[in-house]
């Protein structure tokens, strides 16, 4: 009995046991992404996936998964690494806390960080008090255990400055240059690397063979590319070559015949979209740069270059004599901050003379000198230190000592001063309503009336989406505030401008005021301290009536697919079958595009306003878009992204404007725009014209990036207008979202052009015009037919006036 008794002690406390043991191992509190861990910086933070669940938006991790809430500590590099884990890991990170985050949240995601290592790192550039999200899980489906966290911060770490294809760093023959894509994010067109990647500009100076190799450092499998030309991104025609593994190795390599004085743009990276590292790069070539910038007039335009190979050889003398006098070549630098500028001619073959000027002017004179210099310390080669301003031009004139001359390297470097660009009115930065958007004032100056304040400031300009009452605030800034708001964009300010000046908002240090403001007016904002209080701040503008949080929005145009069952005429005697209603009962679709807009991104124009259906419910402007029982329609207040009638000449490449307020830079968007060309009622067909095919879907899917905060006005692709013989009114659609169209909710279906998807668009807007188009002649126009507007068109054009025309 006692034995019995002893047995079954022993099997409840092996079910207790368990029973705690089953509870220690349930699923972590962070299973899910909205209860994503808090965190700061971290060493080897434990973490069990054994009975994690998958909550996510799937885009790299499909597994059981576990999330983090990173708040950066530092401006500069993080670095998140799982190394020490007990299995293989995955890792995804992501822009804000948000949840889910959308695919162009997505700043970096690794599998395996080195060879034979099947643990994850990842480094990515960070904004202090900003927040990431971190998303952890395994290989696979089935793939989880047990490991390790840490996380650190490097403020002396910056992303390098050649990380987008627009700030390609100019290079000329290098050898073993670094490159580093740790702290790079992905910028290109994807034709050849997909991985982060750094971005080269190569000019030689006579034709021949050019030779590039990319070697690795760190266990990174590299990848090359080389395109024709400079302009970003490059087409897939435009490029020469893409290697991954040249020979045996896991090192790129290749070889192009390059013409003289061509942009050649350089692309270097990983073989996948996770692939990060340390490599260095070596460009060889059998020619020798020529000496075209031999003339003043002739300086070659550059920016930041490193070792730029040049060659006085060849060249003559050409200058004012100011600072040498033997045989010289120039260069024209812009300055791509503001801040201490070096060029330097170290490691030259040859005694060197250098000299900078300011400005562009070949006519110079001795106030145009900014400095000589002969000999750097302890070297018979040049160089010279000055402090720049963003976007301003300087002459570099390069010869030799008496009548040295030969093959040097030019190199010029900046270093940016933490001066803000909006230190000055004149230099106000365009804004529209705005969610804590930072700024600093510590490296500020003062600049401005002293209606208000006197203290180091900050300048905005202001143009309203609504007519109504705005609010701008400094609420959760770092220091004590004063805040100023003035009417107009003049600097010339007076007191008749000042609308209000506020020192402490009740209860508080820091500043707000709301004021009556008029949609489409600019508004002066005057940001600074009281006394000389400077300091970090955030700021948020509101604007009541205007773009305002979960507003959907709708198209106008007419849609016989309604809720009260009526055929709708799109023009005189022809039904509409234009995609408006988003749900008109069947469930069936055509789906009018509908934007959720439960946060403010972006929109077309200066307003939006908010509809609950296009033809039913409450409606932010009082009346329902369009109305299918009278048969009105283009009832939407807010469409105001497109000043009508658009030139449209029949059959002649054209392109138009329109404008997109952005409130949340961050998030990439697209714009979509159709013309129903042959007024049938709707968006779905393809005319011919001799120069080409006039598409309904006439834009398609222009992408929107990097736009600033604030209203832009933005420039079409050129677009093939058809008309009828007797052209009247047409219908246009343009839709603003966040993701681009990919043929509508019901391909092949009547009507389908133009529709937005059954889960709805989350950010933008949708509007329809009605209007006659002008059909005059324009300048802008495909002369060469290429289809295509550009510089070649203007070429063309010169060509045959001077052949054609009389003299």
């Amino acid at each position: 009995m006692n034995r019995m008794k002893s047995k079954w002690v022993m099997a409840c406390a092996l079910a207790l046991l368990l029973s705690i043991g089953h509870v220690a191992l349930g699923a972590p509190s962070n299973d899910n992404c909205a209860n994503a861990k808090p965190v700061g910086n971290v060493t080897n933070l434990s973490f069990d996936t054994t009975e994690a669940t998958f909550d996510g938006p799937g885009h790299y991790l499909t597994g059981p998964n576990i999330w983090y809430c990173y708040t950066a500590t530092c401006t500069g590099c993080a670095t998140v690494s799982l190394l020490g884990s007990s299995y293989d890991t995955k890792m995804a990170i992501y822009t804000g806390c948000g949840c889910y985050p959308s695919s162009n949240k997505l700043i970096i995601c690794n599998d395996d960080y080195m060879e034979n290592s099947p643990q994850s790192q990842a480094t990515f550039a960070v904004t202090a008090g900003e927040q990431y999200l971190i998303e952890v899980g395994g290989f696979n489906d089935s793939v989880k255990g047990e490991g390790v966290i840490t996380i650190s911060c490097d403020s002396q770490a910056r992303p390098p400055s050649n990380d987008d294809c627009i700030n390609a760093m100019s290079v000329g023959n290098v050898t073993n240059l670094l490159v580093d894509t740790h702290c790079a994010t992905f910028d290109g067109p994807g034709h050849c690397v997909s991985s982060p990647n750094l971005w080269y500009l190569y000019r030689p100076g006579k034709t021949g063979d050019v030779t590039i190799s990319l070697e690795r450092v760190d266990a990174v499998d590299t990848k090359l590319a080389v395109y024709m030309g400079s302009n970003c991104y490059p087409r897939y025609t435009d490029m020469i070559e893409c290697n991954d593994d040249f020979g045996n190795s896991l090192d790129s390599q290749l070889t192009f015949t390059a013409n003289a004085n061509e942009y050649y743009l350089i692309e270097a990276g990983g073989d996948d979209e996770d692939a990060v590292g340390r490599m260095l790069m070596t460009i060889t070539s059998d020619n020798v740069p020529s000496s075209d910038s031999d003339d003043c007039s002739d300086a070659q335009a550059i920016g930041e270059v490193t070792n730029l190979v040049f060659d006085t050889t060849e060249a003559t003398f050409d200058g004012p004599g100011l600072c040498l006098t033997s045989p010289n070549i120039w260069f024209l630098y812009t300055a791509s901050t503001t801040g201490e500028t070096t060029v330097s001619l170290l490691d030259s073959s040859f005694d060197t003379m250098l000299a900078v000027y300011k400005g562009a002017d070949c006519d110079l004179t001795s106030s145009d000198l900014i400095e000589c210099n002969d000999d750097a310390p302890g070297v018979y080669q040049s160089e010279i230190t000055f402090t720049a301003t963003a976007g301003a031009k300087y002459l570099i004139e390069i010869g030799g000592y008496g009548s040295n001359k030969g093959e040097g390297l030019l190199n010029i470097s900046s270093e940016s001063s933490t001066q803000p660009s909006k230190d000055k009115c004149e230099n106000a930065q365009a804004v529209g309503e705005v969610k804590d958007l930072a700024f600093d004032t510590r490296e500020a100056s003062f600049d401005g009336p002293g209606l208000c304040l006197t203290s180091p400031n900050i300048w905005f300009l202001y143009t309203p989406s609504c007519t109504g009452d705005a609010t701008v605030s400094l609420l959760g800034s770092s220091f004590d505030t004063m805040l100023a708001v003035y009417m107009g964009d003049d600097c010339d300010l007076t007191s008749n401008d000042l609308i209000e000046c506020n020192d402490d908002a009740p209860g508080v240090y820091q500043s707000e005021i709301t004021f009556a403001a008029v949609a489409g007016e600019e508004y002066l904002i005057e940001i600074g301290g009281y006394g000389s209080n400077t300091g970090q701040g955030v700021l948020n503008i509101t604007c009541e009536g205007g773009a305002v949080e979960n507003a959907p929005d709708l198209g106008d145009a007419p849609d016989s697919t309604n809720n009260f069952s009526r055929n709708m005429t799109a023009y005189s005697g022809v039904k509409a079958n234009f995609p408006t209603v988003y749900d008109d009962g069947s469930h069936d679709g055509p789906f009018g595009p509908m934007h959720l807009n439960d946060q403010v991104v972006a929109y077309l124009g200066k307003s939006i306003t908010a509809e609950t259906e296009a033809d039913k419910g409450a409606d932010d402007d009082g009346l329902n878009n369009i109305n299918p029982s009278s048969g009105t329609k283009n009832n939407d207040k807010g469409d105001d992204g497109i000043v009508t009638p658009l030139n449209l000449p029949t059959c002649q490449w054209t392109t138009f404007e329109y404008s997109v307020n952005v409130i949340d830079p961050e998030i990439d968007m697209y714009a979509n725009v159709w013309f129903d060309w042959n007024r049938d009622g709707d968006w779905d067909d393809t005319l011919e014209c001799a120069q080409g095919l006039a598409k309904e879907w006439a834009v398609q899917n222009q992408l929107l990036f990097n736009l600033p905060v604030g209203i832009n006005k933005i420039t079409s692709p050129a677009v093939l207008p058809w008309h009828p013989t007797s052209p009247d009114e047409i219908w246009m659609r343009i839709t603003l979202s966040e993701q681009p169209w990919k043929h509508g909710s019901n391909p092949g279906v009547k009507g389908n052009a133009g529709s937005g998807p059954e889960d709805k668009y989350l950010f933008g807007e949708t509007e329809d015009y009605y209007f006659i188009p002008d059909l005059s002649y324009v300048i802008c126009q495909d002369f060469n037919g290429d289809g295509e507007i550009n510089t070649d068109d203007l070429v063309d054009f010169t060509e045959n006036w001077l052949e054609y025309c009389p003299d």
